[in-house]
């Protein structure tokens, strides 16, 4: 049996997934939401749809399908709330 108090893990994991947020460039808002650049939210906003799944894959290092589907959904989003 593991002395490690389930408290000490969790803080050692929680450790792990910061150095390695850093490590990969992920930056991550106080409630844990991607952060992505102004210049993203700006294409996505004016409906500049490639030049945002290019920042978004640029800014992540995400699939070309995954950022598609990303900024896809985003774009949904911001139109809900418009309307």
């Amino acid at each position: 049996m593991d002395s490690e108090s389930l408290e000490d893990r969790v803080k050692r994991l929680e450790q792990q997934v910061a150095s390695l947020q850093q490590y990969l460039g992920i930056r991550l808002d106080d409630s844990g939401e991607l952060r992505l650049s102004p210049e993203f939210h700006a294409a996505v906003r004016d409906g500049k749809l490639v030049k945002a799944i290019a920042i978004y894959r640029k800014e992540t290092g995400a699939s070309l399908v995954n950022a598609k589907k990303a900024v896809e959904a985003m774009q949904r989003r911001q139109d809900a709330i418009e309307r």
